[in-house]
């Protein structure tokens, strides 16, 4: 047990850094499971969509093929041909992102009394947050369900416990 207490960062304040040093290891194996299959990458961006008949054809500055609405969202009929925008590339960078999240996080729980670190933490919970937000209510690749409710909660519940314990870390 002792061995154990040794590597696992100080809780002489209370227990976030216990929460940081935890969320940045499933993290760090989320970020390596993109890298290896789709399957749980497809469970949480799991909007079907269809292409999008309604973008104004090739021209010789503008190909539709370019367009960032070259998608949408399928409904009624089209939905049996619809797909998930779920790439290897996408998954990659959501992959590589999300490996650096949990480095941050990861020195965040070392040294929560270093700003620069809880706020960088801070950010990285933060830019989840909105991340998977803007997905569900914007871009509609995310339909909250089950798999949803765990990156929904690390990111506001990371966020919130942050901001809130601040100035019990930050001097």
């Amino acid at each position: 047990m002792d061995q154990l207490k040794a590597f696992l960062p100080s809780g002489e304040k209370g227990i976030l850094p216990y929460y940081l040093w935890f969320i940045s290891i499933v993290s760090m194996g989320n970020a390596l499971q993109n890298y290896v299959t789709l399957h749980y990458t497809r469970r949480i961006y799991n909007g079907r969509f269809v292409p999008n008949h309604a973008l104004p054809p090739a021209t010789g500055k503008h190909s539709p093929e370019d367009s960032t609405n070259i998608l949408k969202p399928a409904s009624g009929k089209d939905a049996e041909k619809a797909k998930d925008q779920v790439t290897p590339l996408a998954a990659r960078v959501f992959g590589t992102y999300t490996f650096v999240a949990g480095i941050i996080r990861l020195y965040a729980s070392y040294q929560p009394e270093n700003y620069a670190l809880y706020q960088m933490g801070i950010l990285t919970h933060v830019i989840a947050a909105v991340h998977f937000t803007s997905e569900m209510l914007i871009f509609k690749t995310i339909r909250f369900s089950g798999p949803q409710i765990f990156p929904f909660l690390a990111a506001y519940g990371g966020t919130t416990w942050m901001l809130l314990q601040y100035s019990n870390y930050v001097v």
